[in-house]
């Protein structure tokens, strides 16, 4: 049984879609992953995982030295390491701490694959690309890519955890209320938190609502209900909730924040959302992870800078009131999800992993 490395950290964005592919190859390969401090806590304990720090040091140019001070003896670090610890493959989805451990990976002469979820490159898989096999991504159109590197790029449906195949957890929705689903990611969103509320309560006085939200981390779950509660909005309040979605389907519209992974379950959920990309994300990532979706019709998008308090209570009220562009944006999702088979995306993979 072939022997592989998955190298991730950071946040929930580098290393959920690590965890996804994880599930599709630990039945027919010898797997551990490797993972920062931060990236550590999205993993379970069961997961066989070592826990690999880089120092960081501020994105300053005078601090550059010290980088590379600290990414050198990462490196030599990532040598020894591996010279004691035999394995095939290295697969990167990105991130700081990824840097050295593929670098050592090159001078083993392993076959290296980066993974990269978002429609754009991150900083550390552009870096690596010279030294890779091949890229997994969600998009063909991969974008900061060079053209002499197009041909490494293999194309695969998003990667979900496998309980989002289970047929059987799919229910029809309620007709007579109107289900919001506020989601924003593993790091949650303070905006959401900050200026949504009073727009859900407008639309609660003017229709049978249910509001389900993720709030962001240190807020008062219990006043927040309240707020919903006095206006006899029914609500479902809660903090990030790995795979969140598999076990909870039903809703009508969703507001997100752009991950790769979020928009990817919403769409293979068939929720159509308004798509709110955090404006400091790396390379504007999120608002490309959007437009991915928005050029095929499938969703909004309300940028945070165009932002304006009544917005979010227009759109939707217009949903409500016309539905004919949200069966439009529904069906759409539909149909670029009808390839997303776990099978079909296990048999590509491993094919690729295998190759000579």
């Amino acid at each position: 049984m072939k022997k592989i490395i998955i190298s991730t950290g950071g946040s929930g964005g580098h290393v959920i879609p690590a965890l996804n592919l994880y599930e599709h190859l630990k039945k027919d390969f010898d797997i551990k992953i490797y993972t920062d401090a931060r990236g550590a806590k999205y993993i379970p304990r069961e997961i066989n995982k070592t826990l690999f720090d880089v120092k960081k040091v501020p994105e300053k140019k005078y601090f550059f030295p010290l980088k590379i001070l600290f990414l050198f003896f990462a490196f030599i670090k990532s040598v020894v390491h591996l010279t004691n610890n035999k394995f095939d493959i290295l697969i990167s989805t990105g991130g700081y701490m990824s840097l050295p451990i593929v670098l050592a990976s090159k001078i083993f002469n392993k076959k290296i694959f980066l993974f990269e979820p978002n429609s754009i490159i991150g900083k550390s898989n552009k870096f690596l690309l010279f030294f890779s096999n091949k890229v997994l991504c969600y998009d063909k159109n991969l974008k900061g890519i060079k053209k002499k590197y197009i041909d490494k790029i293999v194309e695969l449906p998003p990667l979900l955890n496998r309980c989002f195949y289970n047929e059987n957890n799919k229910d029809e929705l309620d007709k007579n209320v109107f289900k919001i689903l506020i989601i924003g990611g593993s790091q949650a969103s303070l905006f959401f938190t900050k200026n949504l509320n009073n727009e859900l309560i407008e639309l609660g006085s003017k229709y049978k609502i249910e509001v389900t939200q993720q709030l962001s981390p240190g807020v008062n779950i219990n006043e927040y209900k309240l707020n919903y509660d006095k206006k006899n909005i029914k609500n479902n309040l809660f903090f990030f909730k790995e795979n969140f979605l598999c076990y909870n389907r039903k809703f009508d519209i969703a507001i997100s924040r752009a991950g790769a992974s979020s928009l990817a379950e919403l769409a293979y959920l068939n929720i159509p959302f308004i798509a709110v990309p955090f404006p400091h994300a790396t390379d504007n990532h999120q608002f490309l992870n959007a437009k991915r979706y928005f050029d095929s019709n499938c969703c909004w998008i309300l940028e945070e800078k165009n932002f304006n308090s009544g917005d979010i209570f227009k759109m939707i009220n217009q949903i409500i009131i016309d539905k004919s562009e949200y069966i439009e944006k529904k069906s759409n999702l539909k149909r670029i999800s009808a390839n997303n088979k776990w099978i079909n995306i296990n048999e590509k993979i491993k094919r690729n992993l295998n190759e000579n």
